[in-house]
């Protein structure tokens, strides 16, 4: 990930999960503050409800993955934390990678927005 640093200290954790928003969705939550800056900070945790380790660390490298697929469409300057949770099902890479960006879209980390189409009635001297 060459344009996301990575949250480490638990304060900065800290700091996103009281003073940021999130959403979440199935097998993701995503909290996120804004910060400003050049580039993004990302935090990768797993549920402490995900029992095994090994697990939880599957999780956190499809979370990981499906980021830096995401990272170029992403808005610079937010602290992200991405939280796997514990479901019955064992997700992989096809189904998290939708979620997380589904996710980015509704917080508006998303660069990548639909175009509206122009209004036609707005003045532009063809509506007599």
């Amino acid at each position: 990930m060459k344009q996301t640093q990575p949250l480490r200290m638990n304060y900065e954790f800290s700091r996103v999960y009281r003073q940021g928003r999130f959403i979440s969705d199935r097998h993701v939550v995503l909290h996120y503050l804004r910060r400003g800056g050049q580039k993004n900070r990302l935090g990768i945790t797993a549920s402490r409800k995900v029992n095994s380790s090994v697990q939880r660390n599957r999780l956190k490298r499809l979370l990981r993955e499906s980021y830096r697929q995401l990272e170029d469409q992403t808005v610079p300057g937010y602290d992200i934390i991405l939280v796997a949770r514990q479901t019955a099902d064992e997700p992989n890479l096809h189904t998290i990678l939708p979620e997380v960006q589904r996710l980015v879209r509704r917080a508006g980390l998303s660069s990548k927005r639909k175009q509206e189409p122009a209004d036609v009635s707005g003045g532009c001297g063809l509506s007599r």
